[in-house]
C-alpha cells in the first residue's frame, strides 16, 4: 500500500488529531509534493521519504543543496523535504532550521490541509517567528583583500552564515574615482555551505606605469533588493592598491632652462650680496682717510 493512502487514512479518521507523528507510519513525501525542476536529489528523497528512509534521505538532501545552480523552486523542495525528514527523526530544532530557510526564500509558501497537524503547528510557529523578525541575522564575514599586483584576477573570499533563500551576494568594484561600481556574484565553494569567493576579472586590475586604487563593498541582499549585511558601501569603500608596472621607470620631472633654476639665482644673489658688501666696504674706507676730523675742547681757544 503506498504511503500517501496510508496517512491520508490517518488523517481521516483523526490518528493525527493530536498532532503526533507515529513512529510505525511513514510521513509520505507525496502528501507535501510540489512540482518543481527535474532533480536527481530531489527524486531520490522523495522515494525515500515515502519508504520511511529518513537517514538517508538527510544524507541525499545534504548532498543535493551542495549542487550549483540550484533554481530557487529546487531549493524550497530540498528544504521541505528536509525538514519534513528531520521532524519525522524527531530532530525538531534541524526541521525548524530547514523550514525557516524556506520561509525566507518563499514567505508566502503554504502546506497542504492533508499536512498532520504537528508539522502544521510547527510551521505556522515559524512563519510568526519569521513575521516577528525573530530569526537568526545574515553572518558576513569578508577579510580585506591584500595589495595585488596588476593584470591578474583577484579573488575575495567571504564567510556568510543563515544566508535566505532566494538572497545574492555581491562584490562591488570601481577605480578609485569612477563614478559607478561594477560587480560580480559570490560563488559558494565546493563542499562547504558558508565559504563563497567573488572574482574580479583580470582585465579589469590592469598594470600600469604607476600604481592605482581599486574601491570595493560586499553585499548581501534578498530578492526585494534589501540589504541584508554588508561590509562597506558605496559612500564608504573598502580600498586594495594595484602595484605598478614591473620595471617601471619613475616619473620623469620635466627639466628647466638653467635661468628657471632658483638655486642658480639664490647664488648669483649671494654673490651679488658679497660683491656689494665688499664695495661699499672699500668706498667707506677710503672716504675715511680723507674726511677732515674736527676735535673742539672746552675752555681752550
Amino acid at each position: 500500500m503506498r504511503v500517501g493512502v496510508m496517512l491520508a487514512g490517518l488523517v481521516a479518521t483523526g490518528a493525527l488529531a493530536d498532532g503526533a507523528l507515529p513512529s510505525d507510519v511513514p510521513l509520505a513525501s507525496t502528501v507535501l509534493s510540489q512540482v518543481v525542476p527535474k532533480n536527481e536529489a530531489i527524486a531520490t528523497a522523495s522515494q525515500q521519504v515515502d519508504d520511511g528512509d529518513f537517514e538517508d534521505a538527510v544524507k541525499t538532501l545534504e548532498k543535493g543543496l551542495e549542487q550549483p545552480d540550484l533554481t530557487d523552486d529546487q531549493l524550497v523542495e530540498l528544504y521541505r523535504l528536509l525538514g519534513l525528514s528531520h521532524l519525522y527523526l524527531g530532530n525538531e530544532d534541524k526541521a525548524r532550521d530547514a523550514f525557516e530557510k524556506l520561509l525566507q526564500a518563499r514567505p508566502d509558501y503554504e502546506l497542504p490541509k492533508t499536512a498532520p497537524p504537528k508539522i502544521r503547528t510547527l510551521y505556522a510557529r515559524i512563519k510568526e517567528d519569521i513575521r516577528k523578525r525573530r530569526v537568526r541575522p545574515v553572518t558576513l564575514t569578508v577579510q580585506p583583500a591584500p595589495d595585488v599586483d596588476g593584470g591578474e584576477a583577484v579573488g575575495v573570499p567571504a564567510r556568510i552564515e543563515d544566508m535566505a533563500l532566494g538572497a545574492k551576494a555581491k562584490l562591488f568594484y570601481r577605480r578609485a574615482g569612477a563614478q559607478a561600481f561594477s560587480s560580480v556574484d559570490f560563488v559558494r565553494e565546493k563542499g562547504s555551505k558558508v565559504d563563497y569567493l567573488a572574482t574580479i576579472p583580470a582585465f579589469e586590475v590592469p598594470a600600469e606605469e604607476a600604481a592605482w586604487d581599486m574601491e570595493y563593498y560586499v553585499e548581501v541582499a534578498d530578492a526585494a533588493q534589501r540589504r541584508l549585511a554588508g561590509k562597506g558601501d558605496a559612500f564608504n569603500p573598502l580600498v586594495f592598491q594595484v602595484a605598478a608596472k614591473a620595471g617601471a621607470s619613475p616619473p620623469v620631472t620635466e627639466s628647466r632652462p638653467w635661468y628657471k633654476n632658483p638655486w642658480i639665482w639664490v647664488g648669483i644673489g649671494a654673490g651679488a650680496a658679497a660683491i656689494t658688501t665688499g664695495v661699499v666696504l672699500i668706498a667707506t674706507s677710503q672716504q675715511s682717510a680723507t674726511l677732515p676730523i674736527q676735535i673742539q675742547i672746552e675752555g681752550m681757544p
